[in-house]
């Protein structure tokens, strides 16, 4: 349950801008705020059910957009990549200028990411 969580974030942060107002306020109350779907229709006054219809249907239009241009995959992707290329600098020639500088600016850009 804890890995669908993270992945609905992330992939709120990635595509959120994209829902409308009302499927943001949803997912946002629903995974973010730990709201109940009850919790949920009551502030949105409306039933239970189209509570769990509108955060079903905003995760759906979210997987569909990475589906479509995969931009949460790139990243975790590069994430990975600065890593190992983070790791691999640090293991070699630890004396040498260079391999610390280039380890700083792997570390500034996975900050960026």
């Amino acid at each position: 349950m804890l890995k669908k969580v993270s992945q609905v974030v992330l992939l709120k942060d990635f595509y959120g801008p994209l829902l409308t107002a009302k499927q943001q306020d949803a997912l946002n109350m629903y995974y973010e705020n730990d709201w109940s779907l009850s919790e949920i229709a009551i502030s949105m006054n409306t039933s239970r059910q189209a509570a769990y219809d509108l955060v079903k249907r905003a995760e759906g239009v979210l997987h569909e957009y990475e589906d479509k241009l995969g931009l949460v995959a790139k990243f975790r992707r590069n994430r990975q990549n600065l890593d190992e290329l983070r790791l691999i600098l640090e293991d070699s020639k630890a004396d040498d200028p260079r391999m610390h500088k280039a380890v700083s600016l792997v570390e500034e850009i996975s900050t960026l990411l």
